[in-house]
């Protein structure tokens, strides 16, 4: 169930991802050409560089609220998958070790849990004397 959450997830921001690619091309189509052709409208040379100026900053304040939005969809989405998993995670965590058919551990597994632990001796250690 989780992985088939996140492959949705992944699914739906690469399609986000690609509607917001379209949206950033056709801004930066149609500001560039209307920066670039804004002496169509008038011929005076400080109203026409005003007006491109003006454009241009449109076309950038586009460009990043394109960019901010993808960004902000994109953490909603990943939210969801991520919110399913850590409750699907709580959730159907076993609390007690499997049951694998009677065996615990499973079969062809080694045992490393501590059964039989002696005390430590009193004796002391054996040391190599120097000469």
């Amino acid at each position: 169930m989780k992985r088939f959450v996140w492959l949705v997830a992944f699914v739906l921001v690469g399609l986000w991802s690609l509607l917001a690619w379209g949206a950033y091309g056709l801004i930066d189509l149609f500001g560039s050409t209307a920066a670039r052709h804004a002496d169509v409208v008038t011929n005076h040379p400080e109203t026409v560089e005003w007006l491109s100026w003006g454009l241009g900053s449109l076309r950038n304040l586009g460009l990043a609220a394109v960019v901010l939005i993808w960004g902000l969809v994109t953490v909603l989405i990943l939210t969801v998958p991520a919110t399913v998993s850590f409750v699907l995670g709580k959730a159907f965590r076993p609390v007690e070790p499997m049951d694998w058919g009677g065996a615990y551990p499973r079969p062809g597994y080694r045992d490393v849990t501590p059964g039989d632990v002696t005390p430590p001796s009193t004796e002391r250690p054996y040391q190599i004397e120097r000469r």
